[in-house]
């Protein structure tokens, strides 16, 4: 099993295109506080093991003294993307796949872009420039969310994206209103089914399983200012460079410190509810997450 990609591609693009004021405005519309964090690159190698740990029939990871999974509450506080608040899911439309259908969205996409009724990131990757923009905004935001989608969360192993997710994007009004926590919980439950039974690419939003592993297990982890930690949300924002304090070189160690701690962990030495302090525990979207 091998991880399919990166975090910190998406938000290079993301760097650059930013400086279009109605780019931002309508990205950040859609996905709020996510667009804004800025990860390096996640530890491969413990995803890798994680992996190895997944079970299928109850989407759970099995560890010697209990099973976890990735539950609503955990995904919302990490990324803040909600899961519930809307009732609408993101669509899908295989009639986007036709060609003309495609070029409403995409005016300079031709079939050599296209494989199996899928898009090449690349090819939407020409629309994500500063350089591009003349004006047509909304092309440039349709691009990157389809780039994010493809790239980081909704994955396949040949670096395309399905053109039917091009209905998620004809009306980006409506796209602030799809449920985008839940697709991409659902998408990331499914890639690890994948690799699991198959042996193939790690694809779904794998990237958040180091930081979600730290929380819990608390070990392995890159050493985090505790000031900043506790009220920073989204979470996975603590856990950028910046925030982590100045400690000898000890990266090479973390992984062979939380490899070891996956099987010498007891039920009492994991954090069991570790956003109990958190100073948004009684935002809008975790009460209803949590009913």
């Amino acid at each position: 099993m091998r991880v399919h990609d990166t975090f910190t591609t998406v938000f290079k693009v993301w760097k650059d295109i930013a400086t279009i004021p109605a780019v931002r405005d309508a990205v950040v519309n859609i996905f709020g506080q996510f667009i804004d964090i800025r990860l390096g690159n996640s530890d491969n190698r413990l995803i890798q093991v994680l992996t190895k740990r997944w079970w299928p029939t109850t989407h759970t990871f099995l560890f010697p003294c209990t099973e976890i999974g990735v539950t609503p509450l955990d995904f919302t506080m990490l990324t803040s993307l909600s899961i519930g608040r809307y009732p609408t899911q993101v669509p899908y439309d295989d009639t986007w796949s036709i060609l003309s259908n495609a070029r409403q969205l995409f005016p300079n996409i031709d079939s050599s872009h296209i494989i199996s009724e899928n898009v090449s990131i690349t090819h939407l990757r020409t629309y994500l420039t500063v350089a591009a923009d003349q004006g047509d905004d909304i092309t440039i935001v349709r691009a990157f969310i389809l780039f994010m989608m493809g790239h980081l969360w909704f994955q396949t192993a040949n670096d395309t994206v399905p053109l039917g997710y091009l209905a998620a994007v004809n009306d980006l009004d409506l796209a602030a209103q799809y449920d985008w926590g839940f697709a991409i919980l659902a998408s990331l439950h499914h890639g690890l089914d994948t690799a699991v039974t198959t042996g193939g690419a790690i694809t779904g939003f794998v990237q958040l399983l180091p930081y979600w592993f730290y929380e819990y297990y608390g070990v392995g982890h890159p050493i985090v200012k505790e000031e900043v930690k506790y009220p920073t949300y989204p979470r996975l924002r603590a856990w950028e460079r910046g925030n982590r304090k100045k400690t000898n070189d000890q990266a090479a160690n973390l992984f062979i410190i939380g490899r070891y701690h996956i099987d010498q962990r007891t039920v009492e030495t994991i954090t069991w509810e570790p956003w109990f302090d958190s100073i948004v525990s009684e935002s809008e979207d975790l009460r209803l997450i949590l009913g």
